[in-house]
């Protein structure tokens, strides 16, 4: 059973100015599947009718989740709500044979999922007003044949993150619950005032001095051809996702064998992200260059910041705004295991040398780099936008950590999610979200979600180092 959601939503909500800490330049789709265990209370609790009116409740609390991004006369940017908008919400219901026992012995595999039809296509990056793309936000809710649920969320949005996404889960879980709460701030543009009024009002969508190298835009190029630009050429089939997970106790050995090591300055730290991105770079272009993949040599390799921590900004609000910082790693560096403490130390400084000063300029190139494109009529500007690190024609790898988004709190009153999946498309990018709840602590694993050619993944796999600390929780 499958509910168009449009003439159970408000008529009218009030648009909302977007603020200068909102990142809107390229087009979020995190699809995610959430497995449930068996439960007498999903009868009741995640029931059709009773998902249906929480969600309805929810929507109507955050009608910015079906806003169309909109730039106007004055440069100022918005989310407009149209209750017109042809790409609104679904909720599809679902029953299958499939157990949630099968799923477990599976390691809740995503191309299990798939295969039994409990996903919605992936986006090809287009939200047009004709109405063929697929809705702004999706959600299908599968009951399995001995009781358990599997629901899979995923947003088509260019403001709306991963973040925001499973805090909006969250939040209609809460919701589905008989809380009155208020809608989380992360659902939330908030002002941050990273831009000064005078950087918000000067049209320097030409001047491309203060271009920032770590992103890239060109409008001679059709997104197609862009996608097909910055893609390493494979063949079909080729590419292996497997998810990974490291403890935290292990990710806590490996800082102190950073800071045991001498590598160190005085005054100089790491955290544990930083050291991690390092493990992560060394196995993965490891892995690469000796299964040939990619020609021996030197390795960009990035973490994901957000750039309102070096500002200190409050780290809130709708779509988080993210550069990947870089830094140069000789292959010496990533082939020997012994310069983990060097190459994490590194890390460390390459994001340390990202200051106000930069970020601000960074954030100003993008916003008026943006809204020239939207005011010529660029049709479609967020798909012209792409971090240069991600090119996969280079020699590049790097890691997101999302291990502080709320994955496993949509708590609909028959438990929290036992599970959840996503998919990475991307071969040596890494995304880190958190593992399993713990007995004692929110969580006490990451899962690496790792894609990688065939010869590379074998390779990986091989590598003792990677292998003493990250064990394979589950193929594609």
């Amino acid at each position: 059973m499958r509910i168009d959601m449009g003439d159970q939503l408000p008529t009218e909500a009030v648009s909302q100015q977007l603020t200068n800490d909102t990142q809107f330049m390229f087009q979020f789709y995190k699809p995610c599947f959430q497995f449930y265990a068996p439960s007498p209370n999903i009868d009741t609790h995640m029931s059709p009718h009773r998902l249906q009116q929480s969600l309805i409740a929810a929507l109507h609390r955050c009608p910015l989740l079906l806003g169309r991004f909109v730039v106007h006369a004055d440069q100022t940017m918005s989310l407009t709500y149209d209750p017109q908008n042809p790409n609104l919400p679904t909720l599809e219901f679902q029953s299958t044979e499939l157990t949630y026992s099968e799923l477990k012995s599976q390691g809740f595999a995503y191309s299990l999922c798939q295969h039994h039809n409990m996903d919605s296509a992936i986006p090809d990056g287009a939200i047009r007003r004709s109405g063929d793309d697929q809705p702004m936000r999706m959600i299908k809710v599968t009951y399995l044949r001995d009781g358990g649920v599997v629901m899979f969320a995923m947003t088509n949005h260019v403001a709306f993150d991963g973040n925001a996404m499973f805090n909006f889960l969250a939040y209609w879980a809460q919701c589905n619950a008989g809380h009155g709460v208020e809608l989380p701030v992360d659902l939330q543009p908030v002002s941050n005032k990273i831009l000064t009024d005078a950087d918000q009002t000067s049209d320097t969508s030409t001047d491309t001095a203060q271009s920032p190298a770590e992103i890239s835009v060109d409008t001679t190029r059709s997104p197609t051809e862009i996608a097909t630009m910055i893609t390493r050429a494979v063949p079909r089939g080729t590419m292996v996702p497997c998810v990974y997970s490291i403890t935290i106790q292990d990710l806590c050995k490996l800082k102190q064998r950073v800071e045991a090591s001498g590598e160190l300055q005085e005054g100089e730290w790491v955290s544990s992200n930083n050291v991690l991105t390092a493990l992560v770079a060394q196995c993965v272009a490891r892995a690469n260059m000796r299964a040939h993949v990619y020609e021996h040599g030197p390795w960009n390799v990035f973490q994901a910041l957000d750039m309102r921590r070096p500002l200190g900004l409050p780290l809130r609000g709708l779509g988080s705004p993210i550069i990947l910082a870089e830094c140069n790693a000789s292959a010496d560096h990533v082939l020997h295991p012994d310069h983990l403490p060097a190459l994490a130390r590194s890390v460390r400084m390459s994001v340390d040398t990202y200051t106000p000063e930069y970020l601000r300029n960074a954030m100003h190139w993008m916003h008026t780099t943006y809204a020239g494109l939207a005011r010529n009529g660029v049709d479609e500007p967020w798909r012209h936008f792409w971090f240069s690190a991600l090119n996969t024609n280079r020699r590049c790898v790097g890691v997101s950590c999302m291990n502080r988004i709320p994955i496993y709190d949509a708590d609909f009153g028959a438990g929290r999610p036992v599970m959840a999946r996503t998919f990475n498309p991307r071969p040596n990018y890494v995304i880190v979200f958190p593992g399993p709840p713990g007995e004692t602590t929110a969580y006490d694993s990451l899962h690496l979600y790792v894609t990688l050619e065939r010869p590379a993944m074998d390779a990986l796999r091989a590598d003792t180092e990677w292998s003493s600390v990250c064990t394979l929780v589950s193929e594609f």
